[in-house]
């Protein structure tokens, strides 16, 4: 009786495994079928395409990353593809690329104040430029009068040279 008992254990003991077995896989089946119930979803060109237009290539300088034909920018927009796949927006993709790459990548500077100092100087240069041009043409204008009150005087005053009053008092017999 007790060998029949012996193999009693051994053979519940050996269900027991088998039972725990069976559950460990239908676990993992399950987990197998919730992974494939979510499909990851499917992003098109034109999604890449619409946001790597505003990243610049990280190797050829000013070409948009939409249409670089390197193997860094098609890297970059699988990268692209698959951070719009988990969800991320078009600003925490930009944020991801000048975080890990830098500021170049965007093609704008990050910086207000440099971003300030772009727009503000050329204004100020043109103002100034615009000052220094108004300012020389009133002087050129006062001169201009200047001389133009002065030249009456000129054509009244009488001639000095002997030579020039001959000349004319001749012309003036031949009329």
């Amino acid at each position: 009786m007790q060998i029949f008992r012996k193999r009693e254990a051994t053979q519940t003991a050996q269900l027991i495994c088998v039972l725990i077995a069976v559950c460990f896989a239908v676990v993992l089946q399950i987990q197998n079928v919730k992974a494939q119930a979510t499909p990851t979803p499917v992003v098109s060109d034109n999604q890449v395409n619409q946001i790597a237009k505003g990243l610049y290539c990280p190797i050829c300088q000013n070409v948009p990353l939409e249409v670089c034909e390197t193997d860094a920018c098609a890297r970059w927009r699988e990268q692209v593809r698959e951070l719009i796949a988990q969800g991320y927006t078009e600003q925490q993709i930009r944020d991801y690329f000048v975080q890990r790459f830098g500021p170049q990548t965007v093609g704008v500077p990050t910086n207000t104040s440099a971003q300030v100092f772009t727009v503000v100087l050329p204004a100020a240069l043109i103002l100034v430029i615009g000052g220094v041009i108004a300012v020389n043409l009133l002087i050129w204008r006062r001169k201009r009068a200047a001389a133009i009150d002065q030249a009456p005087d000129v054509i009244n005053t009488p001639p000095a040279d002997d030579y020039r009053t001959r000349l004319e008092e001749e012309v003036r017999k031949r009329d």
